[in-house]
């Protein structure tokens, strides 16, 4: 895999199943290292390989939805402690994710069950979506991040997410061609090699 990804941009990963797309996301993100090459940020003239100290840079959701015990605004301040009840609600707007918080008997102080127990597939991982966004990490990875969204949501949240979007760089996998839509450019995975 041989790519150069620009700030504020975003690009997809496509592939069949098996073939990559996961593996070069946890590459990106440091919890796998390259047996040879290498993975590298640069930003103002330094550059650095990706390792685990680098971690703070990538913000990443994953295609196994993860929310943790206590309330929404908890897992979503995982990812920013400092954040204001104003920041939680603007991500999850963004996220599309404001609309079904705001209904449920403590907003963003509902307490969350085991695994998110009581919401559905879609509204954990828009809850996912939001804490990224609240994560000043300049690299995004979405990895089948929008599978349980209908199409409607899925295109409001990645419009959202590129709205006036300059620093962030953002990488996708997906098996969506809606999605691929918003891509300034799709790496495609075939039998081990990029195209």
């Amino acid at each position: 895999l041989s790519m150069t990804v620009p700030k504020g941009t975003v690009y997809g990963l496509v592939g069949p199943n098996g073939a990559g797309k996961s593996t070069a996301i946890r590459h990106l993100t440091g919890v796998y290292v390259p047996d040879s090459g290498e993975i590298t940020f640069e930003s103002g003239g330094a550059t650095a390989a990706v390792c685990p100290g680098l971690r703070s840079l990538v913000t990443y959701v994953a295609q196994e939805k993860v929310v943790f015990s206590g309330t929404i605004g908890d897992c979503l301040r995982m990812a920013a402690p400092t954040a204001s009840e104003a920041e939680l609600e603007q991500a999850l707007r963004a996220a599309c994710a404001w609309d079904f918080v705001s209904r449920l008997p403590k907003g963003i102080h509902t307490p969350l069950g085991e695994r998110g127990a009581g919401l559905s597939e879609g509204q954990i991982q828009r809850l996912a979506i939001a804490r990224a966004l609240l994560s000043p990490a300049p690299l995004m990875l979405l990895d089948e991040a929008t599978s349980a969204l209908d199409l409607e949501t899925e295109r409001q949240v990645l419009s959202n997410i590129l709205s006036g979007n300059t620093y962030r760089t953002v990488v996708v996998t997906t098996h969506r061609p809606t999605v691929l839509r918003s891509c300034a450019r799709v790496y495609n995975i075939k039998e081990g090699v990029t195209e």
